[in-house]
């Protein structure tokens, strides 16, 4: 199955807020909270449009990219494309950030609802500088 990546839309809000409340988040963020106005990040879809992840990316007055709010579509049950598709957010997200002149990303999350997301980013050669309730991941990009 092929897999595009694109930037967030205004037209994407909807699926997001599903995605949150799917999720059961407990809060789904005003889009004046998130960067662009709820635009600044990308989500991965196949090639029908069907959308399976997202993320958004926060610039800094530094190098340093923040990744956040790791966002994926629960109803969407195909295990290894999903891999797949998180596989290409990861590397789209070092890409961005790269092209835009950082050096650095780093991702902040509670351990419990975050962990599956965390090793992905290990998988993929991030970092942790500790794990308490909360972890830091960085990656050197």
């Amino acid at each position: 199955m092929n897999l595009n990546i694109r930037k967030i839309t205004i037209e994407d809000w909807p699926t997001l807020v599903d995605w949150w409340r799917d999720w059961e988040m407990g809060y789904t963020p005003e889009k004046d909270f998130l960067p662009e106005n709820g635009t600044g990040g990308i989500i991965v879809e196949t090639e029908d449009k069907t959308p399976i992840c997202s993320v958004f990316l926060y610039s800094t007055n530094s190098k340093l990219f923040s990744l956040n709010w790791p966002l994926s579509n629960k109803n969407f049950r195909d295990k290894k494309v999903k891999n797949k598709a998180f596989d290409l957010l990861l590397l789209g997200a070092n890409n961005l950030c790269k092209e835009s002149g950082g050096k650095y990303i780093i991702f902040y999350g509670e351990n419990i609802s975050t962990k599956k997301f965390q090793e992905r980013l290990m998988n993929v050669g991030w970092v942790t500088t500790g794990f308490n309730r909360y972890s830091e991941l960085i990656k050197v990009i």
